[in-house]
C-alpha cells in the first residue's frame, strides 16, 4: 500500500474532502512526502542535485522538506535564445531537468513555434502548460495526463463542497465562462471539463484560444517599448494590433453579456477570474445596463487578484451587485496553476480551506526559514509555500510570492472546515516591502544552467 493512497481517495472519493480530513493528517502527509521524495529523487534530475548539496537523504520532519522547496522562478531558468533561435530540442533538455519522466526521446523534427514544441511534448504523454507569460517570459511546467485528470477532479471537488447552490443544482445550471476554448494555461482544458460535469450547457466569452507564443510576443514587445528598444516600426505594428484586439475582445464580451442577461429568469453559474467580472461590470455600464443582470441564486466562481486592472476598493461589493446575488453566492478560492486543487473561501470561517493533498508550509521572507509551528497549531505569517503530494510529471514542492496569514488551529472548527485556514492573501510585489528574490533561486538556477550546458 502506497502513503499516497489516502490522498487519491480524498480526492476520488464522494466525501468533501474540505470537511472529511483523517485524525492523523500531518503524520499521513508526512509519510507520503517521505514517500514521494525517495521516489522523485532518482527522477528529477534538479531535486537530486539540490538534495545532494544539502545533504537531505530522507524526509522525517517538515523541515527537512524546506531546502527541496522549488523557487516559482526556476520554472522560466531556460535561456530565452531556446525559443528565439528554435532551440526546440534544447528547451526539452531543459524540461528534463525539472521532469519526472522523459522528454528527450520527443522527435522536435519540424516545429516552428513553442506552441508547437508543446504540442508534440503532447503527443508524446507531456502535458506541459505555460504561465501568463506577461513579463515576456513563460513558465513551462511538465504533467502527466493523470495530473491534467486531477486537476479537473478537484475543480468539480471545489465546486460541489465550496457552494450549497452548486450542490443543489448540480448538472443543471447553464454555466457561462470567461475562458477560451483552449490554451496553453493549466487550468482551460480542466475547468472547461468541470464545467460540463457541473452544469449544464457552457457559454465561452471568448472564442480564440491562448497561444504561448502570443503571451510571450506581447510581454516582450511591452518590455522593448518600457526599455526603448523598440523600432517606431514595430510600436506603431503593435499598437495598431492591440486596437484591433482591443476591439474584437468588446465584441467577444458585449455576445457574452448580451447571453447572460438573456438568462435572467434561471439561476446560471458564472466562472472567471476577479479582474474579469470587472470588465463585464465596466462593459455593462457602458452600455447602459443596470446592477442586477441574473437570478438571485445565481453563483459566481472566482480567485486571484486584479491583476493589473484598475477598479475602486469596493469593487468586489459592486461585482455583487451588479449580478443581483447574495454575497455567499460568490465562490471565491486560493490556489495557484502549479497547485492540483484550490481551497474555498468561507464567510463563515473567515478563511480559505486547504486541500488535504496540499501540505502547508510559512517561510520567512528569504524562503530559508519554516515558520510552521512545531505542535501543528497557532496563527503564523510569511511567505506562502507548499508541497502537493499527488503531482506525477513535476516535483510537488513549491515556494511563491504570496505574503499570507495561516492559522493552523481555527477555533471552534468553525465552518466544519478542517486543517489549516489561509486567512489573509497578499503578493510581496504589491507590497510596501517589495520582493526580493528568494535566496536559493539563484542557486537552484546555476544547477540548471550546469545540466543543460548553457
Amino acid at each position: 500500500m502506497s502513503a499516497l493512497d489516502p490522498f487519491y481517495a480524498m480526492l476520488r472519493g464522494d466525501a468533501d474532502p474540505f470537511r472529511t480530513h483523517p485524525k492523523e493528517l500531518r503524520e499521513l502527509q508526512l509519510a507520503a512526502m517521505k514517500e514521494r521524495f525517495a521516489e522523485r529523487r532518482n527522477q528529477i534530475r534538479l531535486l537530486r542535485r539540490r538534495a545532494d548539496d544539502m545533504g537531505v537523504e530522507t524526509i522525517n520532519r517538515h523541515a527537512d522538506m524546506v531546502p527541496l522547496l522549488f523557487a516559482h522562478q526556476i520554472y522560466k531558468s531556460y535561456p530565452e535564445q531556446f525559443i528565439d533561435n528554435g532551440r526546440w530540442k534544447h528547451l526539452a533538455a531543459w524540461l528534463q531537468t525539472l521532469s519526472s519522466a522523459p522528454v528527450s526521446d520527443v522527435d522536435m523534427t519540424g516545429v516552428e513555434d513553442v506552441d508547437a514544441w508543446m504540442g508534440r511534448l503532447r503527443e508524446g504523454g507531456h502535458y506541459v502548460f505555460s504561465s501568463s507569460g506577461t513579463s515576456g517570459k513563460c513558465s513551462f511546467i511538465n504533467q502527466t495526463r493523470a495530473d491534467l485528470e486531477n486537476v479537473t477532479e478537484s475543480c468539480v471537488k471545489l465546486g460541489i463542497h465550496g457552494n450549497e447552490l452548486i450542490r443543489r443544482d448540480f448538472g443543471k445550471r447553464p454555466v457561462f465562462l470567461m475562458m477560451p476554448p483552449a490554451g496553453a494555461h493549466r487550468h482551460i482544458e480542466p475547468v472547461l471539463g468541470a464545467a460540463k460535469r457541473l452544469g449544464a450547457e457552457s457559454t465561452l466569452m471568448f472564442d480564440e484560444p491562448v497561444l504561448a507564443s502570443a503571451t510571450i510576443s506581447m510581454g516582450r514587445m511591452r518590455r522593448a517599448i518600457a526599455d526603448g528598444s523598440a523600432k517606431p516600426s514595430e510600436v506603431a505594428a503593435f499598437q495598431e494590433h492591440a486596437v484591433a484586439r482591443q476591439r474584437h475582445t468588446g465584441a467577444m464580451i458585449d455576445s457574452f453579456l448580451d447571453k447572460l442577461t438573456a438568462q435572467r429568469d434561471v439561476p446560471v453559474l458564472v466562472q472567471g477570474n476577479w479582474s474579469l467580472h470587472w470588465t463585464l461590470v465596466e462593459r455593462a455600464r457602458q452600455r447602459g445596463i443596470t446592477d442586477g443582470i441574473c437570478h438571485p441564486d445565481t453563483v459566481i466562481t472566482t480567485g486571484g487578484g486584479l491583476k493589473g486592472t484598475s477598479a475602486p476598493a469596493d469593487y468586489r461589493e459592486q461585482i455583487i451587485r451588479f449580478y443581483g446575488i447574495r454575497p455567499e453566492n460568490v465562490q471565491n478560492s486560493y490556489g495557484m496553476s502549479e497547485m492540483i486543487g484550490t481551497g474555498p473561501w468561507s464567510e463563515v470561517a473567515q478563511g480559505y480551506a486547504i486541500c488535504p493533498w496540499i501540505v502547508p508550509f510559512v517561510l520567512d521572507k528569504t524562503g530559508e526559514q519554516l515558520l510552521n509551528p512545531s505542535d501543528g497549531r497557532g496563527l503564523v505569517e510569511g511567505r506562502f509555500a507548499f508541497f502537493d503530494l499527488l503531482a506525477e510529471g513535476y516535483w510537488g514542492g513549491f515556494i511563491t510570492g504570496d505574503k499570507v496569514t495561516v492559522d493552523f488551529s481555527p477555533a471552534g472548527n468553525t465552518d466544519g472546515l478542517q486543517g489549516p485556514l489561509v486567512r489573509q492573501v497578499g503578493r510581496y510585489a504589491d507590497l510596501e516591502e517589495g520582493e526580493d528574490k528568494l535566496s536559493c533561486a539563484g542557486t537552484m538556477e546555476s544547477y540548471v544552467r550546469g545540466m543543460i550546458n548553457v
